[in-house]
Order: structure tokens, then C-alpha cells, then sequence
């Protein structure tokens, strides 16, 4: 395998986890006669570049043809786009009739946010089914994989972007090199490139290996993506740290010479230098960790199963099936999850085959365990009787713990 940025051999893999089925594959009823496809995950560092990446692509037509994530579940999500909109139209001055293009749109939830300011926008994205309802809220989207062509058609038919997003959706690139030409060519006449995408040290730092996913192909820090944006005339002019996905970097990016650069870039490059985000020990330490979580959090799963406790999962993410599949945890220790997205309800996990139920219509177990722990205070928040009157959260990520009303409020502050 040659790295995904800098084309060069010099890799090295630092965790395996096993041949995994692709994680929002979710499984019908229908299907569990059959064997699903499994894929290699496996993580590795480029000593060239720096850039951690997995060793194996699925198809993007197989990943994100019909997506079942869908960006308006949460009310944390939304409040981030909201407040980002606010902040990159002061931040960028935008003005009414400027064009804000979103990369991997979604459902649209972020887009909307900037049509009350008068701004023209479009999204762009490869699930037929989210294309389909952000159109239906009038949030124009073109369900298309971004690349270097469509930016040329959007520059074609509306003119080049003020600014351009990409939320959650930098590290899913299989034409990685395309899609930053393309946001290249869309930003040229003074534009600015927004990329969220989550943290490579908050992943580090806080042990969050089930982020890592056949979907992720790319894990980034600035200094790695420093690499890829000068490839194609472009550079990072500003560099922040956000909560959302348990702490996601945003950056903003223009054509290489054109903007004044934020001292914010040099300090996020030297806090990563410091860390040790460009030595391999780095890593392999943090493949170490892995298990140790997974022993921890057997061990708390089999003790509730002996007692005679029902487990259920909280929510089924993504980043759930790793973790699961990673563990072979399955229906013998979390009988079932819950979630309240109608597109998952019904299907099963893969790998794990662990049946997905509507929150609303299912009782209550013992505890749950939290798999979208990115979004545990507003859980918290929500089921706070729950716990009060005897249930529990098992969180899994940093380091496994129960949370029950002996400490809820420590966690729930």
C-alpha cells in the first residue's frame, strides 16, 4: 500500500482490528441467512508524512450509496451548526447572495442554517436517500461524490464559493487528491475552505479507537494535512479545537498567500510536535490501550450478565459496531439497541447481529451501554430518571465506567 497523501511506501501498521464488516451496512431481517461481507481494519502510520490511515478501502458506492446518519438526530448537532454558521459569517464577513457549498451535506442541517442570512447554498452528496431529503426541506443538494468534476460544474452554473464546508466527511475521501483540487479550484477567487473533522489527538489522548471505522480513511492532525493542502496550493490559515465528536479540529483554509495566517496554526503544530503525533511510539502505545479497554469493559459486561441483568446498547453508530465487533461483544452480554432513528430501526448490527428496537416502544434494562458517547451530557440529560431510580450507563471510552445515580452528577455537570 502507498499512503493515501504523499504516495510513498513507508508505512507501518500499529492496530488491527480484525476483518469487520462495514459498519452502517446495517442487516435486515432477510439477510441474516448470509454471511455479510468483512473487510480488514487496520491502522497505520506514514513515517513520509505523518498521516494515519487504514490499509483497506470499501467501495464509496458501497458505503455511502443509501447512508443511514442523518446529521438533524441530535439537538447537539444542530446547536453546533447553528453556532459555527454564526461564527464563519462574522469570522469570513459573508454577505447576502454569497455561495456557501457543504461537501457531504447530509440532510441538509447545516445548509439551512445559513438561508435566513440570505446566502446562496448548495450541497453535495453521494446517499440518494439524504440528497433526497435535504430537496424536500429546500436545501437544493446534488446527490453526487464530490470530486474535481462537479467543482468544475458547480463553478459552471453558480460561480465559485465564499465558502466551503466539509463536516465530518474530510477523513471518507477515496479521491482524496480530486475532492482538494476541487475545493481548490471553488475557493480561488478569495474563498475560504471550512474543514471539521475529528481530532487525531483527541483520539490519542483519549483512547477513542472506535472512531476508527472503514468509512475513516484518514485520521488527521494539522501537520498531516499541512502535507496535503500545499500539494495543491493551498494552506491552513487558522486552527481550532471544537467539543463535537469528542473533539474535532476546525480549520480554515485558503489559496497558499492570499489570507494572513493565525498564529493559532503555528501553536496547534507545536502542541502536536510536543505530543509526539509525528513518532510511531506514539502509536503504538495507543494500540496498547485498546485492550486494556477491552478488558475492563468485558469484565463489567460479564459481571452484570452473571448477575442476571439485562444490557442494552444506547443508540447504534457507527463507531458502535466497532467497538462491538472489536470486542465480540454480542447478544449473550447486549441483548439488544435502542434508537430512535426510524432509518435503523428493525435492521441488526452487522457483525455483531444485535437487533436495533425503537427506544420508544422498548422497556428499560438494567443499564445501557453507551455507544455514541460523544453525545453522553445530553444522554445524561434525558435519562435522568432512569437513572435515579436505579438504572445505569456503562461508557465505554476513555476508560470504561459505570454511571449511576452515586455519581451521575459528576459526570452529568
Amino acid at each position: 500500500m502507498h499512503c493515501r497523501v504523499c504516495s510513498q511506501s513507508r508505512l507501518e501498521q500499529f492496530l488491527d482490528l480484525g476483518d469487520q464488516p462495514h459498519c452502517d451496512s446495517l442487516l435486515r431481517p432477510e439477510d441474516l441467512g448470509q454471511r455479510e461481507p468483512f473487510y480488514p481494519l487496520q491502522v497505520c502510520f506514514c513515517h513520509e508524512c505523518t498521516t494515519v490511515q487504514i490499509t483497506y478501502t470499501v467501495p464509496k458506492e458501497t458505503m455511502f450509496g443509501e447512508y443511514l446518519y442523518v446529521s438533524g438526530t441530535t439537538e447537539t448537532l444542530r446547536t453546533h451548526f447553528r453556532t459555527s454558521t454564526e461564527r464563519l459569517i462574522n469570522k469570513l464577513g459573508l454577505k447576502a447572495g454569497d455561495l456557501v457549498v457543504d461537501i457531504g451535506s447530509n440532510d441538509g442541517t447545516w445548509l439551512a442554517c445559513y438561508q435566513p442570512f440570505g446566502l446562496r447554498t448548495l450541497g453535495v452528496d453521494g446517499a440518494r436517500n439524504l440528497a433526497a431529503m435535504a430537496n424536500a426541506r429546500g436545501v437544493e443538494t446534488w446527490a453526487r461524490f464530490f470530486n474535481a468534476d462537479v467543482a468544475r460544474e458547480i463553478i459552471a452554473s453558480k460561480g465559485r464559493a465564499r465558502l466551503v464546508t466539509a463536516a465530518g466527511v474530510f477523513f471518507h475521501l477515496e479521491e482524496l487528491h480530486s475532492v482538494t483540487a476541487g475545493i481548490a479550484e471553488l475557493i480561488r477567487d478569495g474563498g475560504v475552505f471550512c474543514v471539521q473533522a475529528i481530532s487525531l489527538g483527541e483520539m490519542l489522548k483519549y483512547t477513542q479507537f472506535d472512531q476508527v471505522y472503514h468509512e475513516h480513511l484518514t485520521y488527521w492532525t494539522v501537520a498531516s494535512l499541512d502535507r496535503l493542502f500545499a500539494l495543491h496550493g493551498l494552506e491552513i490559515i487558522s486552527a481550532d479545537l471544537l467539543p463535537i465528536h469528542g473533539g474535532s479540529l476546525e480549520l480554515l483554509v485558503a489559496t497558499r498567500g492570499s489570507r494572513p495566517v493565525d498564529p493559532s496554526v503555528d501553536r496547534v503544530r507545536a502542541e502536536e510536535k510536543r505530543l509526539g503525533f509525528d513518532r510511531i511510539e506514539t502509536y503504538r502505545q495507543f494500540g496498547q490501550r485498546v485492550w486494556e479497554i477491552r478488558d475492563e469493559l468485558l469484565a463489567i459486561l460479564r459481571r452484570y450478565a452473571d448477575d442476571g441483568k439485562k444490557v442494552y446498547a444506547f443508540g447504534a453508530p457507527a463507531k458502535g459496531a466497532t467497538l462491538l465487533n472489536s470486542f465480540h461483544i454480542t447478544t449473550d452480554l447486549v441483548s439488544c439497541a435502542t434508537e430512535v432513528n426510524p432509518l435503523k430501526v428493525g435492521k441488526y448490527i452487522p457483525g455483531a447481529r444485535i437487533p436495533i428496537v425503537d427506544e420508544r416502544q422498548t422497556d428499560l434494562p438494567d443499564a445501557y451501554l453507551i455507544l455514541p458517547w460523544n453525545f453522553l451530557k445530553e444522554f445524561l440529560r434525558k435519562k435522568r430518571d432512569y437513572i435515579m431510580n436505579g438504572g445505569a450507563f456503562i461508557v465505554p471510552i476513555p476508560k470504561p465506567i459505570v454511571i449511576d445515580r452515586s455519581n451521575y452528577d459528576e459526570h452529568a455537570g
